[in-house]
């Protein structure tokens, strides 16, 4: 009784974290440390271990970012409790999640999905409500800038489109129109956040879609049918005027840059932000500047005119989390940002196999989406510059492993 009771409550904590990391500023912290608590609970009550063989390397990788943390420490004889905490919440929270989901199994951990697309609906009735009809004003919310909100909307999007793999009820149908009508919904949330950088990451989400539901077995073809997916939403989103003068400003001041490189516009800021961080990881690639050494060192090179004063006066991260790993914490840093990507996104693609069941695929294709998805929205903004964000990645990689886990559905695993 008690173990059911557990586990439900860790699934209904799970479910709410999406919608609490959109529309509050430490909800998702909150609900991520009632999680961990109740994994706790889930093991004390399972009554037997938990067998985390298949995930080592995954356990090793969310280890590798305290362990830079714990070197930058020494090197710097400083310490910094904001890099300590999250790497605690991925060297701890990552494992606790994955033991405590594998005894909550996939049958009921399923149901969490519903607060994605909850989430959906919750941000963009926020940004709605932002602009007030304005549909051309750019919304600013408390909780993240326009990009990283817009981000988070569109990987909501993806991941709606690909729980059609899942029957979560008994009601294929209106399930089905439920979901549809959300990712509508969700995408049109994404697009009203006026984001430009959240479709570099768009090829790879319509790969992932077609890989799960078309079954298309030439590369060729799939490349064709991935450049006119592609062109469609494309074309969908240029029904935005907004966005569509935020990518013609963008083009214009990339060629500005080339004639004033410490030009105060988005595109120059950016550039200027990026080649200073990757200058400090040159200057310093074992140990970097440190966790609180990016703001000092950008007015030094404001100083000798290498970023323009508003940039050093008013930034403290390079809009990109390789590269701020790089300068904080140098090569080291770099390599274990990397290994957070790679290593549970290698599982996932191992577990898009067509002899598997549509449900295992359509969870590994989401597992994919959560950490290319970040690590291609990570280059143009800082998507780990929060705590939550960071439980919150931990927090999808093991739902999404343990739902794509082959060897722990049961003989109804074929519902989706």
């Amino acid at each position: 009784m008690l173990n059911r009771l557990s586990s439900w409550l860790l699934v209904a904590s799970i479910t709410a974290t999406p919608a609490l990391l959109l529309t509050t500023s430490s909800g998702g912290s909150a609900a991520f440390y009632l999680a961990i608590l109740l994994c706790l609970a889930v093991l004390a009550s399972a009554g037997q271990c938990p067998d985390l063989r298949d995930y080592r390397k995954l356990c090793l990788a969310a280890c590798a970012p305290l362990a830079v943390a714990l070197l930058s420490s020494t090197l710097h004889a400083g310490w910094s409790n904001a890099s300590l905490e999250r790497g605690l919440r991925l060297a701890l929270g990552l494992p606790l999640l994955l033991a405590a989901m594998q005894a909550v199994g996939p049958q009921r951990l399923k149901h969490a999905l519903w607060g994605v697309l909850a989430a959906g609906w919750a941000g963009t009735a926020t940004l709605l409500a932002l602009v007030r009809g304005d549909l051309a004003q750019r919304p600013l919310t408390d909780e993240y800038n326009a990009v990283g909100y817009g981000n988070l909307l569109l990987l909501f999007a993806v991941i709606t489109l690909l729980s059609l793999g899942w029957r979560l009820t008994r009601h294929a149908r209106l399930e089905t129109a439920i979901k549809l009508l959300t990712l509508a919904v969700t995408f049109a949330g994404f697009v009203l956040t006026q984001t430009r950088s959240g479709w570099l990451a768009m090829p790879v989400f319509v790969a992932l879609a077609l890989l799960v539901f078309a079954r298309i077995r030439r590369p060729l073809r799939l490349l064709a049918a991935v450049i006119g997916a592609l062109a469609v939403l494309v074309a969908l989103g240029s029904l935005s005027p907004s966005l569509r003068d935020r990518v013609e400003q963008g083009l214009e001041q990339y060629h500005e840059c080339k004639t004033a490189p410490t030009g105060d516009t988005s595109i120059c800021i950016r550039l200027q932000l990026w080649r200073a961080a990757w200058g400090m990881m040159l200057d310093n690639p074992v140990k970097g500047v440190g966790p609180s050494g990016f703001a000092p060192s950008l007015r030094e090179l404001a100083a000798h005119g290498k970023v323009s004063p508003y940039v050093a006066e008013g930034f403290g991260e390079p809009h990109n989390d390789i590269l701020e790993a790089l300068a904080l914490y140098g090569i080291p840093g770099g390599v274990a940002l990397l290994l957070l990507y790679a290593v549970p996104a290698l599982l996932f693609m191992r577990r898009l196999g067509r002899d598997l069941p549509q449900a295992v695929r359509a969870a590994a294709a989401m597992g994919v989406a959560v950490c290319l998805g970040f690590a291609l929205f990570g280059l143009t903004e800082l998507m780990f510059r929060g705590m939550r964000t960071v439980g919150f990645y931990a927090m999808l990689v093991a739902l999404f492993a343990v739902l794509s886990d082959p060897t722990r559905h049961s003989a109804q695993k074929s519902q989706a």
